[in-house]
């Protein structure tokens, strides 16, 4: 695939400099503008990469400004660019911030656009099927009444996020989006009154177009299958939040089948039954055997969360003749939809969803890969079937030959100790150029690492609330405004339960209430405590004295008996590789700077972060993940750590 070469496109006439220099047009545009040196550097060797068509991981510490880093060299090249972000807070950060300033300070009239999956655009059709002919709640009724008018009255490109009465995660949604499967190319067009077309038509246009991991990633997957490809060509790929990129790339060129997969596929046979075919009853029949079959699945895989390997499996008989029933009466239903199948679209959907399920299920159930392992997640009541590659380089470094053109990887956390190999082995970049920018923020006058002595190790059923006791005169002394960041739910939960009867401020917990809404809790409360699990590792922002103090509980090892882990392991040991050094500890050092760069976002802030895990000074690894977290001084005695919170 080659580059684009779009003829209407101009390059500016700047050099970095005159847009990021301290004379510059940044500084007449934007109050209180300073430059930053190293973000000048990087703009400029961001800027040959583009010039030599090459490679660069780019890792930029907190501070160093590497979104204006990164994007004024690509509009200055005059070239098409495509943007990809792991969060949605980035994207719209770029779009709706940062891109319209830069399009003015680079003097160029370009446009920029952000195109999402399908299933974030309402699909008229769709929606209006949904309510002519299906039985609702009236609740859903309501819903559905909110989404119509918002349709008829009020948006103009169908984009989920604009419509906030209807949360993202409801059903109703699922049954009115422009998922894949139901579009109808021939009538799906930007005349045909879609949203969806004319988005993708309005993105294809722009010089910058801003997707997230997921879009970019499902777009990898249809080429590396020869099925063509959802984003235009660009001549200048980046992915900010790089380092999320290579397990968002597993999911897609793997696959996983969830209960609620299934048993939505079984609600739409009905639908489509009901609607097109009235008179073939046995098409709901057996659509009813099918979810009676999904049951029995769960069932056999039984009650307690627990994930399985396929080696587990293989010796569980029940599950075995539930797996093998369902995959007969699937079989049926694929067969009695094929003979009316030109009827409706809903029955070709349903038809088309059925045959992919069934080709997923003997993939998985026969699969021999070496690079892909078989594995299920479940509990009382859903299941996950997984495959997942245990490497995506091949197919990565195949794709990024073939599409051509320079690309950048950046984030704050890409190296172990300033080595990249990790990373770069991870997605096929071995041949890549590597920089490092520091962050500009002075660790040694911001802040201290409390590293509590005499903690047991972690794995001690009394850990979290030694812990607990060892936080507690920090946490007084800083009233709240902490976060305390744990490596597992059970420890969260743990800690909340112990917070509940002893803290007088406010406790925040992970789950309780959307994310969003804990964060603006939290910066609005006088004495709050945040409780949190990986989401809150990272892409969180709290600024000031809102934020005075970061606890992680351990390092963040992955479980030793999860079946990815132990995959990678075998996989890495055959190849002579050990497990540990070459997976688990790279791993634990990305997640551990995610977390430890909560507390420092400002030239501004100051505060504590308190590493409780012991093993970071009685283990040989300890020492490797020091020396990647930012430079603050490390003090043992916590009446040093309070003092630095008054």
């Amino acid at each position: 695939m080659k580059p684009s070469t779009d003829k209407n496109k101009t390059a500016s006439n700047l050099t970095i400099d005159c847009v990021l220099g301290s004379e510059g047009t940044l500084s007449k545009l934007v109050e209180g503008y300073a430059p930053r040196q190293a973000q000048i550097d990087m703009a400029n060797e961001v800027m040959a990469l583009i010039e030599e068509d090459e490679t660069l991981l780019a890792e930029a510490g907190t501070g160093t400004g590497k979104t204006f880093a990164y994007l004024v060299p690509a509009l200055l090249s005059g070239k098409k660019v495509i943007v990809s972000t792991a969060t949605k807070t980035l994207q719209e950060q770029l779009v709706q911030k940062d891109l319209p300033i830069l399009f003015k300070a680079c003097e160029i009239a370009g446009k920029a656009r952000l195109l999402k999956g399908r299933d974030n655009y309402v699909c008229p059709q769709r929606l209006e099927v949904t309510e002519t002919v299906e039985q609702h709640s009236k609740l859903d009724w309501k819903k559905l009444s909110q989404i119509r008018d918002w349709v008829d009255n009020k948006t103009l490109s169908g984009d989920k996020a604009e419509l906030e009465l209807v949360p993202e995660s409801d059903p109703i949604w699922r049954k009115v989006c422009a998922r894949m499967e139901f579009c109808q190319a021939t009538e799906c067009h930007q005349d045909s009154g879609c949203f969806y077309p004319i988005v993708k038509q309005k993105a294809l246009e722009s010089q910058v177009l801003v997707v997230n991991h997921h879009l970019f990633c499902a777009d990898l997957s249809l080429r590396e299958q020869g099925y063509g490809e959802i984003l235009p060509d660009a001549d200048i790929y980046i992915f900010d939040e790089a380092h999320q990129l290579p397990d968002i790339a597993a999911q897609f060129l793997g696959f996983s089948i969830s209960r609620v997969q299934l048993e939505e596929l079984v609600r739409d046979i009905k639908q489509a039954q009901k609607v097109e075919a009235p008179e073939t009853k046995k098409i709901s029949d057996l659509a009813s055997m099918l979810e009676e079959q999904v049951k029995l699945i769960n069932e056999a895989l039984g009650k307690w969360e627990k994930r399985w390997t396929w080696n587990q499996l293989q010796d569980e008989k029940v599950f075995q003749v539930a797996i093998k029933r369902f995959i007969d009466v699937l079989t049926l239903v694929i067969g009695e939809l094929k003979v009316v199948v030109e009827r409706g679209k809903q029955l070709t959907a349903v038809h088309k969803r059925s045959q992919e399920l069934l080709t997923q299920f003997n993939d998985w159930l026969t699969s021999q890969s070496e690079n892909k392992i078989r594995w299920i997640e479940s509990s009382q009541a859903r299941f996950k079937f997984n495959l997942t590659p245990l490497s995506v380089a091949g197919p990565f470094s195949r794709q990024r030959e073939e599409i051509g053109g320079a690309w950048l990887f950046t984030s704050a956390t890409l190296s172990v100790r300033n080595n990249f190999d990790y990373f770069a082995k991870r997605l096929g970049l071995d041949n890549a150029k590597t920089s490092c920018w520091k962050s500009p923020f002075d660790y040694q006058k911001q802040g201290v690492v409390y590293h509590p002595i005499g903690l047991p190790e972690p794995r001690s059923s009394e850990y979290i609330k030694v812990l607990l006791r060892a936080a507690w005169p920090l946490l007084k002394a800083s009233n709240g405004h902490a976060f305390m960041l744990f490596t597992s739910h059970k420890a969260m939960q743990e800690a909340k339960a112990i917070l509940e009867r002893h803290w007088d401020g406010q406790l925040l917990v992970q789950g309780d209430l959307p994310k969003l809404t804990l964060l603006q809790r939290f910066k609005d409360s006088d004495s709050a405590i945040l409780l949190g699990t990986s989401s809150f590792w990272e892409g969180v922002d709290v600024k000031g004295d809102d934020l005075k103090l970061v606890i992680i509980d351990r390092i963040p090892f992955a479980p030793p008996d999860d079946p990815i882990v132990q995959a990678r392991e075998a996989y890495l040991k055959e190849k002579g590789l050990n497990g540990f050094a070459h997976f688990q500890l790279p791993e634990a050092v990305i997640a551990m700077k995610q977390g430890s760069g909560r507390l420092i976002r400002d030239v501004s802030d100051s505060g504590v972060l308190m590493l409780c895990d012991p093993r970071l000074s009685t283990k040989g690894y300890g020492n490797t993940i020091r020396q990647s977290l930012p430079d603050f001084p490390w003090v043992y005695d916590a009446s040093q750590a309070i003092e630095r919170l008054k």
